[in-house]
């Protein structure tokens, strides 16, 4: 059995129990490179992992060690690995919804969401955009099903496939 048939096989064991190593599973079918965070937090899991978010991986063996190991840990994805740029919105800092953000892979984060897009990884992103609007392409994000500091559960709001960004926002994003 192949590689990828094996974790299609796994996924719809996983999925099935709705947890986040499910989701880790869905994840890793869509290329993206995960890594574990410490439970209810946004912090790499350093008893699991040594260099942060480059430790990320697409390996499914290495996803499911770390959920054996503490079936409480949080998720996060590499963005650069992934192929993201991750636009992230928080109202509690004065983020809003711009006009310019197209529709795209949307999760709902604690305080605001987490806009998902391809990425042109030889662009130049800038780190901030405007109060409450940062840009994620170097690191990492916290993911859906993660539980956030304020106990509120990181959760995908539209899950269609991220897209291409508008050319107003990449120029407004990028260097």
């Amino acid at each position: 059995m192949s590689y990828m048939s094996r974790l299609a096989t796994e996924l719809d064991i996983a999925s099935q129990e709705k947890t986040t190593l499910g989701q880790a599973a869905k994840y890793l079918l869509n290329g993206w490179s995960v890594m574990p965070l410490l439970p209810n937090k946004k912090e790499p899991h350093f008893d699991l992992i040594k260099r942060s978010h480059l430790d990320a991986t697409d390996n499914w063996e290495k996803v499911q060690f770390w959920f054996q190991i503490d079936p409480n840990a949080n998720l996060g994805i590499n963005c650069i690995m992934s192929g993201l740029v991750v636009i992230d919105i928080d109202y509690r800092n004065g983020g809003q919804v711009l006009e310019c953000f197209n529709e795209t892979y949307t999760v709902q984060t604690g305080d605001g969401l987490h806009l998902y897009y391809l990425a042109d990884n030889l662009a130049g992103y800038k780190g901030s955009v405007a109060d409450g609007i940062d840009v994620k392409h170097k690191g990492y994000v916290a993911a859906a099903p993660s539980i956030h500091p304020n106990g509120k559960i990181y959760t995908i709001v539209n899950p269609i496939e991220p897209v291409i960004m508008s050319d107003d926002l990449r120029e407004m994003i990028t260097r």
